[in-house]
């Protein structure tokens, strides 16, 4: 019964926030679109459906929490640009009796501090500004192959004299068929409101609806994801005509094939005898979004790294390319503090 309304409570929150969320233009907090996990960020930056994943994972879908994921703490490092660091840490537990297992979860965004100016630029002193989130996720098993989870999340942004809360609600399902290695995900993420603006009125949450699928090769330590984001809007990509046509003399279309392709995220691991995984992965949108006409693209929307698991603890290693000189790297460990109970 729980299961049956969990799913239904998924479906109306997903179709109500994907109505009443922002579908284009700007919304608070969009620092929740940030992937700061590397292990999702060498998949291509989303994935819903990664099995054998890392704790930090569940910032993706909260029903990837697990039962095994009992006693393990993650904390996670994202360089963004050399004045503005990503920081993330989560740990869970299992509550036996509950057949339910939980997470507490705590994020940083820092820009460093700032020169603060007033309108005709004379210089008044500086001012620091940050993000913050805190997050409470609950995850439990339906019959032999599904799982659902939420995460409720409070948020704490300022910027000088700005400041703003808001609070957001993640639903996800997930079904894993251990025996044909393959799982399915579903994730309904930042359903939520702003409590307090920064002053210029409320504005809307970043809503994303996220599907994904896993296959992991019978003969072969082949995997395979394949995620696509922000499934509630259709038409993902912004053509800015004047910009475009002063600058280039031309205008990129967009067909059909576009519009649904940029959807998608493709992600690919190898695993390397027991201990190493390699990855790679490749978002679609990123790449469309951030090249330059008429200038070698490069590696533009693709992302890499590698796993490296040991007894207790695990290394996940990224980096993901924005454009041909500018990528960013992203690091965390996760250590498990004592076994899983049965």
């Amino acid at each position: 019964m729980v299961f049956r309304l969990t799913l239904m409570g998924l479906l109306v929150l997903a179709f109500a926030g994907g109505t009443a969320q922002t579908l284009g233009g700007s919304s608070a907090f969009n620092f929740l679109r940030l992937q700061l996990q590397p292990q999702a960020g060498a998949l291509g930056g989303r994935n819903a459906s990664h099995f054998g994943a890392d704790l930090g994972m569940i910032s993706e879908n909260p029903s990837l929490l697990r039962k095994n994921h009992h006693s393990a703490v993650s904390a996670n490092f994202t360089s963004l640009a050399p004045t503005i660091t990503g920081l993330y840490a989560v740990g869970a537990y299992h509550l036996k009796k509950a057949a339910t297992t939980v997470a507490l979860g705590i994020t940083h965004l820092g820009y460093g501090e700032q020169q603060e100016t007033d309108a005709s630029g004379n210089m008044l002193g500086t001012f620091w500004a940050y993000d913050q989130l805190l997050g409470v996720s609950v995850s439990r098993k339906y019959n032999k192959n599904w799982y659902y989870g939420s995460t409720i999340k409070l948020i704490n942004s300022r910027y000088g004299a700005y400041a703003s809360q808001g609070l957001a609600l993640d639903m996800g399902l997930n079904y894993y068929d251990e025996e044909r290695m393959i799982q399915f995900g579903f994730a309904a993420k930042n359903m939520g409101v702003q409590l307090k603006s920064y002053g210029n009125g409320k504005e809307d949450l970043p809503f994303d609806l996220v599907l994904g699928v896993t296959k992991q090769l019978e003969k072969a330590p082949i995997r395979f994801s394949i995620t696509g984001q922000r499934m509630h809007q259709f038409d993902l990509l912004y053509n800015d005509t004047l910009f475009n046509q002063a600058n280039f003399g031309s205008q990129p279309k967009s067909n059909l094939g576009t519009k649904i392709f940029s959807h998608l995220v493709f992600g690919t691991d190898i695993l390397v005898g027991e201990k190493i995984v390699l990855t790679c992965g490749y978002n679609v949108l990123r790449r469309r979004e951030l090249r330059i006409q008429n200038i070698a693209s490069g590696l533009t929307g693709f992302s890499y790294g590698f796993n490296l698991h040991l007894q207790r603890l695990r290394m996940y290693y990224a980096r993901t390319h924005y454009q041909s000189s500018l990528s960013h790297h992203q690091i965390s460990f996760s250590f498990k503090l004592q076994p899983a109970e049965d």
